[in-house]
């Protein structure tokens, strides 16, 4: 799917009459609970908190796709590249509990057991994100918010308020929470995508869940027998950034398995990025020898088919993103 079709279809559904629905994630020991917001105007009439909260996340919605291309395919999360402003989907098998809440929200058969927040017992400070549900019966957007310590304005800071009637300041007696109209992923129609893999991966419980997938690659590459140390690669899988290059070998290659140890081989003597970025080989010269972490960054640009020579100029070049012709 192109991003401009998800575009159209998200926009097509904000152009309906819909309602906004807030949850808070609370921190509880070692797991999050999900609990419902009531907002303030369910039964005010004039108080138009939720309007407001509508209108500034149709807005963040907007925004965030405006700064997309539209002609863009979206992009398998476990074939992510280099690029900065690419959309992409979550198509590992396991999903970060952050991604569980999401889909247990939209989920109309079990959120109506999801408790309220009650500030009797729970606290602003507990709270780690927000979701936020924008829609309608038929369609929703459910988008995850990470919710920062600086967003809380306690009343121990001793904040004052006007009283305009009396011309005078007094101290603000509660806590505040400041919210501001964005976020890092959501759900749409059973799918979650994602525009910011860096802050997806520093907010979800994800590096488990990479690492596994990188394990299936060095399996993969092992079997190939293309490396003498192949033990080499699961030295690096502490980088989250290496471990999800890792994946996209296994989930996504176009050398594994369709081309030839020996033309692999080949085209890393004769390729102009490996003068800079040589790779060793082993005295028998059929299998790479990883000594380096540059030489390792080399090897899985090699499988992942991210250099390239151009048919009309014959110049080699290296892709940070590329598409399908």
């Amino acid at each position: 799917m192109k991003t401009k079709e998800l575009e159209r279809e998200i926009l097509e559904m904000l152009q309906e009459k819909n309602g906004i629905t807030m949850y808070a994630l609370i921190k509880e020991e070692d797991k999050e609970i999900i609990k419902k917001i009531n907002i303030a105007d369910e039964r005010d009439p004039e108080d138009n908190t939720s309007q407001g909260l509508l209108n500034g996340f149709v807005e963040a919605i907007n925004n965030k796709f405006s700064g997309y291309d539209e002609d863009d395919e979206i992009i398998k999360l476990s074939s992510a590249d280099e690029r900065k402003n690419g959309l992409y989907y979550y198509d590992l098998e396991k999903f970060p509990e952050e991604m569980e809440a999401l889909k247990k929200v939209s989920d109309t058969a079990t959120n109506g057991d999801i408790e309220t927040f009650n500030f009797q017992v729970d606290s602003l400070e507990d709270i780690s994100a927000f979701i936020i549900v924008v829609g309608n019966a038929e369609e929703q957007i459910v988008m995850f918010k990470q919710q920062y310590s600086i967003s809380l304005l306690k009343r121990d800071r001793y904040m004052l308020t006007p009283i305009p009637h009396q011309n005078r300041l007094k101290k603000f007696e509660k806590d505040i929470l400041r919210v501001d109209f964005n976020y890092q992923f959501f759900l749409w129609k059973d799918i979650i995508y994602i525009s910011d893999i860096d802050k997806m991966e520093k907010i979800c419980s994800f590096h488990n869940i990479i690492v596994n997938e990188a394990r299936k690659s060095i399996e993969a590459i092992e079997h190939m027998n293309i490396l003498d140390n192949v033990e080499a690669l699961s030295d690096e899988l502490d980088n989250i950034t290496f471990a999800r290059k890792l994946t996209k070998v296994y989930k996504d290659s176009k050398v594994i398995g369709k081309v030839k140890n020996d033309q692999i081989i080949e085209f890393s003597q004769h390729h102009s990025y490996f003068l800079n970025n040589p790779l060793k080989l082993n005295e028998s010269k059929d299998k790479f020898l990883l000594d380096t972490k540059k030489s390792k960054n080399a090897f899985i640009k090699l499988l992942n088919d991210d250099l390239l020579t151009s048919e009309l100029t014959r110049n080699d070049y290296e892709a940070l993103a590329k598409n399908n012709a």
